[in-house]
């Protein structure tokens, strides 16, 4: 087994037995009560066996998905939450690997370390206008992958000057930020995380064609301090929860949040 899936196989089930440490004034502090998840971040019943860490808080009811139109498409937009960047915590930023929930709108970038999983950044981003699996092109949809089968960077390029016409007639325009993050996502191309140059007030949300939007500071803040070709990269779909690696390191690290929705619950809300 190669060391990326050693370690988070051991985080799993390193979580599943630890306690959670609990949190000062903080969101994250605590659990819902009888909501856990299994491994694989479902939210399940506290008795259920395959009940793996308790589940963090969800937001409240103020925090929600409403639709909006953006230069004719009806898009998603949901409130923004700060970046959080630690670059002083990665040692080695080769092992640093990217987690994305589509269900949260939030970039998480983690790095193993001394036997526990890191939480070095945060970010807000918008994915494709659409839910669901991305199955061919042209459906306005962001792929999703599994941890056992994860996406990976492939180019990091310089996107400074590229422009795209999204057909709402604005034209040609900048559309990227600094950098375009090329991933490899199996049966489907083109897709990558980037800047929202001239998009800005979609990130976060759902608005794109496919790609994965940061604002454009996070992008360069991404490429710049933690990015690497061949870096793991899983995106969760709609009705994923934390991973219990991802519960131990925000309880253990004290990290608030605004964004966390439950997927059995959530609504979007119309204009």
């Amino acid at each position: 087994m190669n060391p990326y899936r050693f370690f988070l196989c051991g985080c799993i089930l390193m979580t599943g037995v630890m306690s959670l440490m609990s949190c000062h004034n903080s969101p994250t502090a605590g659990g819902p009560a009888g909501q856990y998840v299994t491994a694989e971040g479902l939210l399940v019943p506290e008795n259920d066996p395959a009940a793996v860490e308790k589940a963090l808080p969800f937001a409240d009811g103020n925090i929600s998905e409403t639709m909006v139109d953006d230069h004719g498409q009806q898009c998603i937009r949901i409130a923004p939450d700060k970046s959080i960047s630690f670059p002083d915590l990665v040692t080695e930023r080769e092992n640093c690997f990217i987690v994305m929930s589509k269900k949260d709108y939030y970039l998480y970038v983690y790095q193993p370390h001394d036997g526990d999983t890191t939480l070095v950044a945060r970010y807000d981003c918008c994915f494709a206008q659409r839910k669901g699996q991305k199955e061919r092109e042209g459906d306005m949809r962001t792929p999703h992958c599994t941890f056992d089968q994860p996406f990976q960077i492939t180019q990091m390029a310089d996107a400074s000057t590229w422009e795209h016409d999204f057909g709402d007639g604005r034209g040609p325009i900048r559309s990227y930020g600094d950098y375009f993050l090329r991933l490899q996502t199996p049966g489907h191309k083109g897709i990558g995380i980037h800047g929202s140059t001239n998009n800005a007030e979609s990130v976060p949300g759902r608005a794109s064609e496919g790609c994965i939007r940061l604002k454009d500071s996070d992008i360069i803040d991404l490429a710049e301090q933690y990015a690497s070709v061949g870096m793991k990269v899983v995106i969760k779909d709609e009705d994923t929860d934390d991973l219990p690696f991802e519960i131990h390191a925000m309880n253990r690290q004290h990290i608030e949040r605004l964004r966390h929705l439950d997927p059995q619950s959530s609504q979007i809300l119309k204009p």
